[in-house]
């Protein structure tokens, strides 16, 4: 290794760590912005009501415990219609608890903000963001 090859890979080394540390100052803004953002706000509201709603907490209960119990059958798609009416009916249960309605329409309107957001990332960066972001989270 020579002496210039050896300044060329510091050199390279800073321009990546330079570039690195403008891609976390970026990320920073970006999850200022996004957790300041309405839909962050009623999200957060949305999920302190419905965590402060007894009534609502034990209808969720109820509809999970019987998905859960009868999981296999719904994988399987062998569920009788006596299954499926109560499951049906712990749903429409559970969905009329107005904490609820709200809890899935702001989850819904903070997905779509993080949608248009992965969106916008795609197209600076060039490549499908949310695509390979599917392990977890909103953007995809």
């Amino acid at each position: 290794m020579t002496i210039q090859s050896v300044d060329q890979v510091v050199d390279l080394e800073a321009t990546t760590h330079a570039a690195e540390t403008q891609v976390l100052l970026a990320a920073g803004a970006f999850g200022t912005a996004l957790r300041g953002s309405h839909e962050f706000d009623r999200l957060r509201e949305a999920g302190a009501a419905l965590g402060a709603d007894v009534a609502a907490q034990e209808a969720i209960e109820a509809f999970n415990r019987c998905r859960f119990e009868l999981e296999l059958e719904i994988r399987l798609g062998t569920l009788n219609s006596g299954q499926r009416a109560e499951i049906e009916r712990l749903q429409a249960a559970m969905l009329a608890f107005p904490t609820v309605a709200e809890y899935i329409t702001a989850q819904s309107a903070f997905e779509a903000i993080c949608r248009e957001t992965a969106t916008l990332v795609s197209g600076e960066i060039g490549i499908d963001f949310a695509a390979n972001c599917r392990s977890g989270g909103c953007c995809g």
